[in-house]
C-alpha cells in the first residue's frame, strides 16, 4: 500500500516539475526572449547603412520591447527606463528618415550612419543590462518561491505518509 501512494506522490512531482519547466520557457519566451531578439536586431543595425532596412528593424526593435516600464525594481535607472528607450529608437527612425534623402556619398549621410551605430550600441548595452533583471521579476520570485514550496511540502507529505503506513504495517505484524 506504500508503494502505491509512493509511485502516486512521485508522479505527482514529476508533472509539477514538468509544468514548472513549461511555465519557465513560456515566461521566458514572453518576457527575455523579445529582448534578446532586439539586441539581434540593434546589431545587425550596427552593420548597415542601407536607410530602409535600418528604419524597419528599428521598427521591429519598437514592437518587441515594452512600451514603457523598467525591469529593475531596485534602484531603477534611466538607461534600462523602456519608455525612454522607446523614445530613442523613435528618434532614430525621425533621424535615417532625415538622412535617406541625403546622397551615400554626402558627409551628413556618413554622420547620420555613425550616430545611428552609435545609438544602436548604446541601446543593445542597455538592453545588455535590463536582461538579468527580467529575470528576476517580482511575479518570478512569487511563482518560483510558490514552486519550490509546494515541491518541498510534497516531500514532506509523502515522507510522513511512508512513515505513517510503515508504523502502520509494523503494528499489524504484532
Amino acid at each position: 500500500m506504500a508503494n502505491g501512494y509512493y509511485k502516486l506522490a512521485v508522479i505527482g512531482i514529476i508533472g509539477f516539475i514538468i509544468f514548472g519547466v513549461v511555465v519557465a520557457f513560456d515566461g521566458y519566451k514572453n518576457s527575455v526572449y523579445p529582448l534578446e531578439e532586439s539586441r539581434g536586431i540593434l546589431s545587425r543595425i550596427q552593420a548597415t547603412s542601407d536607410p530602409q532596412q535600418i528604419i524597419t528593424d528599428l521598427r521591429t526593435v519598437k514592437v518587441l520591447l515594452p512600451k514603457e516600464g523598467n525591469p529593475v525594481w531596485i534602484f531603477p535607472t534611466d538607461s534600462t527606463d523602456f519608455g525612454l528607450i522607446q523614445k530613442d529608437l523613435e528618434t532614430m527612425i525621425s533621424t535615417v528618415d532625415k538622412i535617406s534623402t541625403s546622397s551615400q556619398d554626402s558627409a551628413a549621410f556618413h554622420t547620420g550612419m555613425f550616430n545611428m551605430h552609435f545609438q544602436a550600441q548604446q541601446i543593445f548595452t542597455n538592453l545588455m543590462d535590463a536582461i538579468p533583471y527580467m529575470y528576476v521579476s517580482l511575479s518570478n520570485i512569487i511563482f518560483s518561491s510558490v514552486w519550490i514550496g509546494a515541491i518541498i511540502g510534497i516531500f514532506a507529505v509523502v515522507k510522513r505518509k511512508k512513515e505513517h503506513l510503515k508504523s502502520y504495517e509494523m503494528s499489524d505484524e504484532v
